[in-house]
């Protein structure tokens, strides 16, 4: 298991990424919660994004979103990095999350049914075990 480096967050990139988050909030469908430092940003139940906080994962400038598949193939979303190293990269920085909010759309889990394992079955948005009985 690979373990990550929560790194601290300078003054000035926590500033940025407040005026990011503050755009994304008026996005629809977009809630936010706080995961390990960072701001992670969701359209329903899918995350699509994590803007660093107090913390940051990969570098102190980074922020994190998805991005599809380049195959158009349905599979899981590859998480990429942008470096905000200057205020000027903001525009450029929404662009790109705007991006990965609607690719989030693709994998929304309300839009497509989720599957369900052989021998279980659906039951009031909980997964039960069936009992397959068998007569001799």
């Amino acid at each position: 298991m690979k373990h990550y480096a929560l790194l601290p967050l300078p003054e000035e990139v926590r500033d940025w990424c407040s005026t990011i988050a503050a755009q994304m909030m008026h996005w629809p469908g977009v809630k936010m919660n706080h995961v390990f430092g960072t701001h992670a940003f969701y359209h329903r139940k899918v995350m699509f994004a994590m803007l660093p906080d107090k913390r940051s994962l990969d570098s102190s400038t980074a922020i994190s979103f998805i991005t599809s598949p380049k195959d158009g193939a349905n599979r899981a979303p590859n998480w990429q990095t942008f470096e905000l190293t200057d205020r000027n990269l903001i525009d450029a920085a929404l662009t790109l999350l705007e991006k990965a909010y609607r690719d989030s759309m693709l994998y929304s889990s309300v839009d497509r049914p989720s599957p369900v394992k052989p021998g279980h079955r659906k039951r009031n948005g909980q997964e039960r075990i069936t009992e397959t009985v068998m007569s001799l």
